[in-house]
């Protein structure tokens, strides 16, 4: 595992949650995601499911860092989201190659780390150029502080509640 900055790390995951708090105010569900390239900010989204079903906060930071960067190879650049990506996200990750992802909360129910594990399926490996090495994962990063976000939200978003 390679060394990284604490401080950084704690800056866009805040802002991760910041986003995800401004998508639950327009009445979507809490997520928000940014692609950074060390400490530098590239591209960020926010959820915006409730009018496509496919936009995830995590798709559109990865379409956002494509434009900007004119490339679909993100190699060298950390996906930071506060909740864990689902199987769609998790292989858009793949496909553009992050070399990192950063999440807050699990997803018992869609993970597509810890359920499917899309994000550490070294067979991806095998359809080079459309696949990229599995990423390094620092899942549970700043849950606590993600979950406050997540506090109150309707359980249809997330899957049946254990309390």
């Amino acid at each position: 595992m390679s060394e990284h900055n604490i401080e950084t790390d704690q800056q866009f995951m805040q802002r991760c949650i910041d986003l995800a708090q401004a998508s639950l105010d327009k009445g979507d569900a809490p997520f928000g995601s940014l692609i950074a390239r060390g400490d530098e900010l590239i591209a960020e989204g926010l959820n915006d499911a409730a009018s496509k079903v496919s936009e995830h906060a995590e798709v559109i930071a990865l379409h956002n860092a494509h434009q900007k960067l004119g490339t679909s190879d993100l190699t060298g650049c950390t996906l930071y989201t506060s909740c864990e990506p689902c199987p769609m996200c998790s292989f858009m990750i793949r496909e553009y190659k992050i070399s990192r992802v950063v999440f807050a909360l699990h997803s018992p129910f869609m993970g597509g780390y810890t359920k499917w594990g899309i994000l550490q399926d070294d067979e991806l490996e095998k359809f080079k150029p459309f696949f990229g090495d599995p990423p390094e994962v620092s899942a549970g990063f700043m849950e606590t502080e993600s979950k406050k976000v997540m506090d109150g939200t309707p359980f249809w978003m997330f899957g049946p509640q254990n309390d």
